[in-house]
Parts: structure tokens; C-alpha cells; sequence
């Protein structure tokens, strides 16, 4: 389990001003708070946007409820929470091997919620998952994301708290991680953590880079 961490972090990665932010497990009562921040960083995430046709509001929608359900939903699941003055701001989600991928009966239990919020782009987000599924490495390893920060929020360093204290954990257990991308500045901010690109696919036209973290 990883437990409460408080940090004050010199963002030397992006040279912005530090970040007090207080890293901890995301409590049981705010998963409805914390969908709907996932929801809205993802907003205009190119891959979640392909999914869904463009449509922005599906989009924060697909997430926000998708999040809550597939995510928040698995004990399976190591969920962190970033909070900044009493409020929760971030997300960060992980998972480890073997438990990086839905089942069939996650699927099966996701469905039905998917079904209302994106309805006939369903074949498209199966899409999405199976490509990147056929990426993942198969051997231990600790799956990282989705990494998420409410919009008023970022760029203040809450991302880089999450981040850097899952890696501690990580580090600490000598395990390596892996996590995709689709976003450039999101590709290098991992590169700056160690991260490196091992494999890419062009996915309903998004180029999705797949990230590699060695054991420390």
C-alpha cells in the first residue's frame, strides 16, 4: 500500500516554481470527484477525442465514467490522490502485472455503462484498447496511468508530485514501469523520469508512443 507523502518538490524538470502538494491514497468517498477530474483533463486528449469523433462533451463524458467504472471500480487498482489546500486536484492511477489489462469480465461489466455514454463509437474504443493492449510487456512490470490533473491546475507541478512518488514505491520494490503516451510534451516530461520509447503505432491516426522505465 502506498501511504500518505508529503512533498515539496522543486520542479527542476520543466523550471517552473516549486509545488506543495500532498500525495496519498485517493479515499473511497471520491470517486465521483475523481472521475469528473479525469474527465476533464482528457478533455482534449487526441486519442480519447478519435474515440468519441471530436465530439469534446462525449469525450469528458467517455472518460469521467469509464474512469469511475473501470478504474476506480478494480481492486486490482493503486489509486493516488494529489491534493493542494484541503481539495483534490490529481489523479494517478497504476496497476501491476498482470493486472495491466481489463479481463472479459471487465469488459463485459464496462459495457453497458460505455454503451450509454459513447454509444455506436463503442468499435472504436475496442479498438483503442486492443492496440494498445498488444503493447504491453509480458513480464512484471507496474502499468502507470491514466496521470491526471484538474485544468486549473496544471502546469503547477501536481502531475510531476504524483508521478515521483509512485516511482519512489517503484524503485524501492526494484520493478520497472511502463505507461503511453500520445501527447509530445507528455512524451519528454516521462523521458525526464526515465522513460523510454520502446515501441509506436498510429492508432485512428493518433501517434501513440509506448514508454519503458528499467528497474532502479
Amino acid at each position: 500500500m502506498i501511504g500518505p507523502h508529503r512533498i515539496r518538490i522543486a520542479d527542476r524538470f520543466l523550471g517552473v516554481e516549486m509545488s506543495d502538494v500532498t500525495v496519498r491514497p485517493l479515499a473511497a468517498g471520491e470517486a465521483e470527484l475523481a472521475g469528473r477530474i479525469v474527465g476533464l483533463a482528457f478533455a482534449d486528449n487526441p486519442s480519447n477525442l478519435a474515440t468519441v469523433g471530436g465530439d469534446r462533451e462525449k469525450a469528458i463524458r467517455a472518460m469521467e465514467h469509464g474512469t469511475r467504472v473501470i478504474k476506480l471500480g478494480n481492486s486490482s487498482n493503486h489509486l493516488l490522490g494529489a491534493e493542494r489546500e484541503g481539495r483534490l486536484v490529481g489523479l494517478l492511477n497504476a496497476a501491476e502485472w498482470p493486472h495491466c489489462q481489463m479481463t472479459l469480465g471487465e469488459k463485459l461489466k464496462s459495457a453497458p455503462v460505455m454503451i450509454r455514454t459513447i454509444g455506436r463509437n463503442m468499435p472504436r474504443a475496442f479498438k483503442i484498447m486492443s492496440s494498445r493492449a498488444k503493447h504491453e510487456p509480458r513480464e512484471p512490470h507496474w502499468h502507470v496511468g491514466p496521470i491526471a490533473v484538474h485544468p486549473d491546475e496544471q502546469g503547477r507541478g501536481v502531475g510531476k508530485a504524483l508521478l515521483n512518488t509512485l516511482l519512489e514505491k517503484i524503485d524501492e520494490q526494484g520493478a520497472p514501469a511502463f505507461l503511453q503516451a500520445d501527447i509530445d510534451r507528455n512524451v519528454a516530461l516521462y523521458q525526464k523520469f526515465g522513460f523510454e520509447i520502446v515501441s509506436r503505432e498510429t492508432i485512428l491516426g493518433v501517434d501513440t508512443r509506448f514508454m519503458w522505465r528499467a528497474a532502479r
